[in-house]
């Protein structure tokens, strides 16, 4: 496998959208850090500064989108940006923003890939070890599940099941290389139900959704007048998938195999990523403490 290198971007990117539950207008600033730093969220107020680095360790909340939370400050509907940062190899970023989430911008992780795009990204000499998947991995819910096998290469088989008529027992498989990723998979939007949007707009939540920003689906049909995609929730699904997984911080292969899972499950499947991962260290440093001369090893010591 060729060396894959730690990259930021080459300069500061202002971006500026809703907030798809306030309805507000939020300010993101994406900075150019330094290598090993990783992807930091810096949350500003006029009277604070909060930094939340983006690891799973750190995800306080998958209801509806993947929070992360610290010292009492949340940042929500992270996925879609990070799946921008992921696929284009980002691993160091400050990302300044003033509001509690993520602006929505088109629902999709289009508007954050032209920007880093056109701005470009800077290579550091420093190396970044891929995880590497070595047993399958799976994460269940009732008749959800999610599972990663071991594959030299990146893909997925989804299935979605909603109780809609155009979103009944819908199936995608398809590798997840960079260009893939960029073309079929991260324009994909968001999508939600019209009776739901209506239910959440009655309690203040969901005021910045529009068909602007979402795939809405009435009882049998589409709101929209055009889709990116015929097939355009099961597309945003896997979308949400990386940009989930991207908490993990480090690119990975496997062949991961979802079947109606969901934020929950994605964040649950990363922190089984790391343990194994860990495990994994573990087991290196049993071997070579067993396998050590005890003579020369303590006469290292000495």
């Amino acid at each position: 496998m060729e060396p894959i290198f730690r990259k930021t971007v080459k300069n500061t990117i202002r971006l500026q959208g809703l907030g798809l539950h306030s309805g507000k207008t939020v300010n993101l600033t994406i900075h150019p850090s330094e290598s090993g730093s990783g992807i930091q969220f810096l949350h500003t107020t006029p009277n604070k500064k909060t930094i939340i680095p983006v690891h799973v360790d750190q995800v306080i909340d998958t209801g509806n989108a993947v929070t992360l939370g610290q010292d009492g400050v949340k940042i929500q509907t992270i996925e879609h940006l990070m799946a921008a940062l992921h696929t284009l190899g980002i691993t160091d970023a400050i990302l300044e923003i003033d509001s509690h989430e993520v602006p929505i911008m088109d629902g999709s992780s289009l508007p954050f890939l032209e920007a880093i795009i056109t701005t470009g990204s800077l290579s550091f000499r420093d190396q970044i070890e891929p995880i590497k998947i070595s047993n399958p991995i799976w994460v269940v819910e009732g008749d959800k599940y999610l599972v990663l096998l071991p594959s030299d290469e990146l893909k997925v088989t989804y299935n979605i099941d909603f109780n809609h008529p155009l979103l009944r027992g819908q199936t995608l498989t398809t590798n997840l290389d960079q260009n893939t990723l960029l073309n079929e998979i991260l324009p994909a939007r968001t999508f939600g139900f019209l009776k739901d949007v209506e239910y959440l707009q009655s309690r203040g939540l969901a005021l910045g959704g529009s068909l602007d920003n979402a795939v809405v689906l009435t009882e049998d049909g589409y709101l929209n007048d055009e889709l990116r995609f015929e097939n355009e929730c099961i597309r945003h699904k896997v979308l949400d998938l990386i940009g989930d997984l991207a908490v993990l911080g480090r690119p990975f292969t496997g062949h991961l195999i979802a079947s109606k899972a969901g934020h929950g499950l994605d964040i649950s499947l990363a922190k089984c990523i790391l343990e194994q991962e860990k495990a994994n260290e573990f087991s290196k440093y049993k071997d070579y403490r067993s396998n050590s001369n005890p003579k020369i090893w303590n006469q290292k010591r000495a």
